[in-house]
């Protein structure tokens, strides 16, 4: 990983079993294209989210056969400080997102989930959730903005992977993007959910009471996983 710049403190964090992924010819072509446009913007004074440090968050954590649930999303946040690599999560100090308030209510509906004061999910990450973007950078303020510089290779190659190694984990699908992706995935190892976007816009149309995480969890029962602990009243 030594030929990096921009990238090469978030990919000291990997998770090993992530290494073999990453260095595959076509993924490490794309990261090291990445990688120049990404130092070229920083030395132009663009703002890019999340911290350099936090890009590969979501991959440090397990490895692919560990993983228990993918939540896919599309690309983080935009806004100062709420951007920390895990998709959906927000640091504790940061405002609850609308789409994130949405997913508490359903969780809260569906499980009994204790409704905390914090938008920070990585505990859930801990148990082997992954919080996956398909695109991992920002620039501050534009929502969409790095969706062409080629992240979708890398984020489908780690798709592939867990698709490919895990034994058997569910995936949360919300929204038309990551409804997309359903075709990827084998659907006799694996539980796919799809619904739409939990985003205000859409959520009362199918998000609300989809029932996704007590799905998930009598899935990964009955395939002799343990359930996930959703409450999240302390973080770990």
């Amino acid at each position: 990983m030594s030929s990096y710049s921009f990238l090469a403190d978030a990919l000291q964090s990997v998770h090993p079993g992530w290494l073999p992924t990453l260095n595959q010819e076509n993924v490490r072509a794309a990261l090291l294209e990445l990688d120049r446009q990404l130092s070229e913007l920083q030395s132009c004074g663009t703002e890019i989210y999340p911290p350099r440090q936090a890009i590969f968050r979501a991959l440090e954590f397990c490895a692919p056969e560990q993983v228990r649930v993918v939540i896919l999303g599309q690309d983080p946040y935009h806004g100062t400080g709420e951007a920390m690599g895990l998709s959906f999560s927000v640091p504790d100090s940061v405002r609850i997102p609308p789409s994130l308030r949405n997913i508490y209510k359903e969780l809260a509906r569906d499980t009994g989930f204790t409704l905390p004061a914090h938008g920070d999910l990585t505990p859930w990450a801990k148990q082997g959730v992954l919080l996956l973007n398909s695109v991992m950078t920002v620039e501050a303020d534009k929502a969409g903005s790095h969706g062409r510089l080629g992240w979708q290779t890398v984020s489908n190659a780690l798709i592939n992977t867990v698709n490919a190694q895990n034994p058997g984990c569910v995936f949360m699908l919300w929204g038309n993007w990551a409804r997309s992706n359903a075709d990827k995935i084998d659907q006799r190892r694996h539980l796919v959910l799809e619904a739409v976007h939990p985003s205000p816009l859409s959520a009362s149309r199918g998000f609300m009471q989809c029932g996704h995480f007590s799905k998930a969890n009598d899935w990964l029962r009955q395939h002799g996983a343990a359930p996930l602990q959703w409450n999240l009243d302390s973080l770990v």
